[in-house]
């Protein structure tokens, strides 16, 4: 009887053995598949990103940025520009960079008053009309 036992004991031993292999093994099936599939959400993620920062790149370098862009201004309707200081420096600049002849210097007299400049690049003070 004790050799029944024993062979008994070990086929138990055996089965067990075995059902712990295999769930070892899909285990490690599982993790190597969920694995793979963070790696590809990851990389697609990644890639998605790409394409929007080589987008935003691609519309930033369409658009020229103008010299102007760094004051107030605006297209008047009668087709000018007209640029404006957005503190004293400005100001200042405005006028002694950007103001040419036939240009038209607008400021209110207040202290603090911004310096506006019409610019009129065919000179001919005469077609200004605001």
């Amino acid at each position: 009887g004790a050799g029944s036992e024993d062979s008994h004991n070990s086929t138990s031993i055996c089965v067990r053995y075995y059902d712990f292999k295999r769930t070892a093994q899909n285990k490690e099936k599982k993790t190597i598949e969920a694995a793979d599939k963070a790696m590809k959400s990851a990389e697609r993620k990644t890639q998605q990103t790409l394409k929007e920062v080589q987008t935003v790149t691609t519309i930033q370098k369409a658009r020229k940025v103008y010299w102007f862009e760094k004051f107030l201004w605006f297209i008047s309707a009668e087709n000018y520009l007209v640029i404006a200081g957005r503190d004293q420096q400005q100001n200042e600049m405005i006028v002694k960079r950007y103001l040419r002849a036939g240009d038209v210097y607008v400021h209110a007299d207040l202290h603090g008053a911004t310096s506006c400049v019409i610019k009129n690049p065919t000179g001919d003070t005469s077609v200004v009309v605001l």
